[in-house]
């Protein structure tokens, strides 16, 4: 027995004895006929916490490729903010299983961008639940559950990889008695196909299940909102001094410092520069690669990426001086091997895929191999080198699964700028309309800062157009010159409805309560006869009457990504729409009667007055599309367009 397998029987053995057996007990007494799997049952439960345990005790990363790397070592703490009911800001450290969090909201999303660290809090949370006998940890990746594999299924597979017949009525018995704590780990992985049959799974186990804790990751999905007992919070970014505490933590296993030579560069860069670098861990973790690889730092994402991709062809040991190069059992050079990873990369993005067995994978290989019959390779030896030689893939179990979704996301979005020539216009467009683009945001995030000149003219265009369209078609007996109006109509431009409603006097006590079925239940009967599929919801303290207002909202979720994406990148086509906590008096508007947001004149949300305060309760908190600036881009963009490029081009 090694140090970490003694190590995890010492710390499973409390919890088998103080949670397991007492449930197993009390279980096989109502199920005739199974006392005799008691035994064997604590046996599978011990096995599987051991094994789990010792599986995230060490973590795959980029930098260190087929090399086992020790969590606690590389793991900078990570805190994560949300607002309490009260609109207050909170910020947990996850260095701990901590009270505040799990314990205390008991239904909790973590829903953040690529790379800022959603699975290493799922591994920390489960491993320091164990070491603190906090309870029964379970880990689910949702893009494993299937109409095929429910999730009691897959914790049965779980404690008995090796087909033990387990009876699901018993496992289940046990599961309702509670103290189990369920991490649900990257909803927004699900395929496409399995999205809708998972989203009702989860909703039915947790239905089952609920006297346990849940917390589900995601990268930012509409349909999250759907939970909306769960308390939402997202990442804190990393501060300077914890991006270069991360830094120094990678030397460790580097073998030499490469840290006080990065670090001293940073500090000669503009901050403002590298901000959105150094406050993403996986962005640092590139940082670190591309460093080491070429001694200089790249100032765009998209580099650090061709950076880091480089340095694995080139198989640079890390632990090493100077460089280890291995054959690659393709034969194929660089460009051409980069040339069908940008294929599987959009193939498996539009599909919603990381995670592939061998079977699935092959199909995909053996496709492009079909589209690219100048390349001569074999998809059995493509996928040996994604593994062991050019290591942007990792093996679990019998998957193959890409390091880091990331990585996915970039060669993906260097296939729509290079090989999707004459399709290019065509696939941004499908992308751009596409109901469910939120899984195309860090392609195009990256995709942007590859070719911003068709950015501009595709994505952006058609966004601008449709405000545009948007504000012809809505409040024309309105005076469109007064700055109400056009706020309305920034603010409604992203929805496709939204209603408001007062809440009834008696109500109100409810929303400030941490009962999440009773206010779960108040919201049912507030949002029953709201008229259009509810997909956000804010709520405002009204002055007069002194109530709740509630606000639904049915958002565009294709516009919606890309005015987050505008935010981050052209955030001078945006401005403001803070609405605020406590609203002046609503006249004319009776508690318990919902109100439709629209263009009608003798709609009472449109009242004089009214007007105004309707605007700040529907600002929902986010940047809006500045009216006048949306129109000055889009003619700055229709100009450059017209233009006879050919005319440019060819005089000479």
């Amino acid at each position: 027995m090694d140090e970490n397998q003694f190590e995890a029987a010492n710390l499973i053995l409390p919890i088998v004895k103080d949670y397991i057996v007492p449930k197993i007990t009390n279980s096989v007494v109502k199920f005739q006929g199974q006392k005799q799997k008691q035994i064997e049952l604590e046996r599978l439960f011990d096995s599987y916490l051991s094994k789990k345990y010792e599986k995230y005790l060490v973590i795959d990363t980029l930098v260190f490729p087929n090399k086992q790397t020790l969590l606690k070592l590389l793991y900078e703490p990570l805190s994560v903010q949300g607002y309490d009911s009260q609109n207050n800001r909170v910020e947990i450290k996850i260095d701990s299983y901590n009270n505040k969090f799990l314990p205390e909201y008991l239904r909790v999303i973590i829903e953040d961008t690529a790379g800022m660290g959603k699975s290493t809090i799922v591994k920390k949370l489960f491993l320091s639940i164990i070491e603190e006998r906090a309870g029964i940890p379970v880990i689910i990746e949702l893009s494993q559950i299937n109409d095929q594999n429910n999730i009691l299924s897959e914790i049965i597979s779980q404690l008995s990889p090796l087909g033990y017949h387990i009876d699901n009525s018993l496992i289940l018995d046990i599961i309702e008695s509670g103290d189990f704590i369920f991490l649900l780990d990257g909803f927004d992985e699900i395929s496409l196909n399995n999205r809708d049959y998972v989203h009702r799974e989860i909703k039915r186990f947790i239905g089952q299940a609920n006297e346990n804790h849940f917390l589900i990751t995601s990268r930012p999905e509409g349909s999250l909102v759907s939970f909306g007992d769960f308390k939402k919070f997202k990442i804190k970014p990393l501060t300077r001094p914890e991006a270069f505490s991360l830094i120094k933590r990678y030397d460790y296993y580097a073998h030499k410092s490469i840290s006080d030579d990065l670090i001293a560069q940073l500090d000669l860069k503009s901050t403002s520069t590298f901000v959105e670098f150094l406050n993403n861990p996986f962005l640092v973790s590139l940082l670190y690669k591309s460093f080491d690889y070429k001694k200089d730092i790249p100032i765009k994402k998209s580099h650090f990426y061709q950076q880091v991709f480089d340095a694995l062809f080139e198989n640079h040991d890390l632990s090493k001086e100077g460089y280890l190069k291995r054959e690659k059992y393709s034969n194929l050079h660089i460009d051409d091997f980069e040339r069908v990873l940008r294929y599987l990369a959009y193939f498996t993005s539009i599909e919603n895929e990381v995670k592939y067995d061998k079977n699935s994978i092959s199909k995909y290989l053996e496709k492009i191999n079909k589209l690219l019959p100048e390349l001569e390779f074999k998809s059995s030896d493509f996928l040996s080198d994604l593994i062991v030689t050019v290591p942007v893939f990792k093996r679990e179990g019998i998957y193959y699964k890409w390091s880091h979704k990331s990585l996915q996301d970039y060669f993906a979005a260097k296939f729509l700028w290079i090989d999707a020539k004459e399709n290019q216009k065509l696939i941004l467009e499908k992308i751009y309309k596409d109901d469910d683009n939120r899984r195309f945001y860090n392609v195009l995030d990256i995709f942007y800062e590859l070719d911003t000149k068709t950015f501009n003219n595709t994505i952006l265009y058609w966004f601008l157009n449709d405000f545009k369209l948007h504000t012809e078609k809505n409040y024309s007996s309105f005076d469109k010159r007064e700055e109400k109006v056009k706020q309305r109509l920034e603010s409604t431009f992203i929805y496709e409805n939204v209603s408001v409603i007062i809440t009834k006097e008696e109500h109100n006590k409810y929303f400030d309560e941490k009962d999440s079925v009773r206010k779960e239940a108040i919201m049912e009967y507030y949002n029953k006869d709201v008229p259009f599929e509810i997909r956000t919801t804010s709520y405002n303290y009204s002055q007069l009457p002194k109530n709740v207002v509630i606000s639904h909202f049915s958002k565009k979720n294709n516009l919606t990504v890309i005015l987050r994406l505008l935010f981050e990148k052209r955030s001078g086509l945006l401005k403001s729409s803070k609405g605020k906590k406590s609203t002046p008096e609503l006249k004319s508007i009776i508690p318990g009667e919902l109100y439709i947001i629209n263009d009608v004149k003798d709609n009472a949300a449109n009242y004089e007055g009214n007007f105004e305060t309707i605007n700040s309760l529907i600002a929902d908190y986010e940047p809006v599309l500045s009216y006048d600036k949306a129109f000055k881009a889009l003619t700055e963009i229709k100009n450059y367009l017209n233009r006879n490029v050919n005319d440019e081009m060819l005089n000479w």
